[in-house]
């Protein structure tokens, strides 16, 4: 709430929350907290400043990952070997500290990393089936990434990292699209979207519910890999693609030619995406 001299007291709810708040206060360090009344938990609430996302490709023959912390041309910060040929790269905020980090999706089942460094998969569960897709995202605004498949048409999501039955499930765009997730309107999270690889349209829903797309636009071309991160740290994931080992970056959900061009990996690697670092 907060306090006008003209208009009096307002309320005005600032973030969606899966909390059931009762009731906040602040300790004499000024930390905030908050009670959840569902679970009987206290939470401490915590800002943390959006992070600028970079690319990465992951080479489906090998397993091979190479990470850059800045969107530009030239050697790989991270080079690391990760997962198995004919693996599915996918990325995210697994444990919420604000870094990004590796995973792979194989034959239904997810192998996440908690840094990106070689070694065994810290997290690893069975979810969605052979042949799905694997999609991630901060889909209920908790600050940390879960992951999802997309199928036939359907995304099918889960709130934790584990198996079981999906959380959220609709419909959006068509067999053949390619999935994609993003937080298109900077409210902390992340809602789906699809990418049609015969055409480059691409559709972007801010609610993860079926129905009409909320921007829909062309960008790209066909046989283009779409890629999805916050180029330029204002909180928001815009838009990009990946073509012949060369990235093109829009800083706007919208038509127009990239923002961000450079060349990283080989003709065939896989795009990827996340703030590698942990920078704000």
């Amino acid at each position: 709430m907060y306090q006008d001299a003209a208009l009096g007291w307002t309320s005005v709810q600032l973030l969606d929350t899966p909390y059931s708040i009762s009731t906040f206060g602040e300790d004499e360090q000024g930390e905030l907290y908050l009670a959840d009344y569902a679970s009987g938990k206290i939470h401490n609430i915590q800002y943390r400043e959006p992070g600028l996302d970079t690319s990465g490709v992951f080479r489906p023959g090998n397993g091979l990952l190479y990470l850059k912390n800045t969107n530009t041309s030239g050697f790989a910060d991270i080079a690391i070997n990760y997962g198995l040929g004919g693996d599915y790269p996918i990325a995210g905020d697994w444990d919420g500290n604000g870094t990004a980090t590796i995973g792979v999706y194989r034959n239904g089942s997810f192998y996440l990393r908690n840094s990106n460094t070689v070694g065994f998969a810290d997290i690893v569960f069975a979810f969605g089936a052979p042949g799905d897709q694997p999609v991630a995202g901060d889909w209920n605004g908790d600050g940390v990434d879960t992951i999802g498949v997309y199928r036939n048409g359907q995304f099918l999501l889960r709130n934790t990292n584990s198996s079981g039955a999906a959380d959220t499930s609709f419909y959006l765009g068509n067999p053949g699209d390619v999935g994609i997730a993003g937080d298109w309107n900077g409210d902390g999270s992340d809602t789906t979207g699809v990418f049609r690889p015969g055409n480059g349209v691409i559709f972007l829903k801010n609610l993860n519910t079926s129905g009409f797309a909320d921007v829909a636009l062309n960008y790209g071309l066909a046989g283009d890999q779409p890629v999805i991160g916050d180029w330029n740290n204002d909180g928001i994931d815009t838009i990009g693609v990946y073509r012949n080992a060369q990235f093109l970056l829009r800083n706007s959900n919208t038509i127009g030619f990239a923002d961000i061009v450079f060349d990283l990996g080989n003709p065939g690697d896989m795009p990827i995406a996340g703030n590698w670092d942990g920078i704000p």
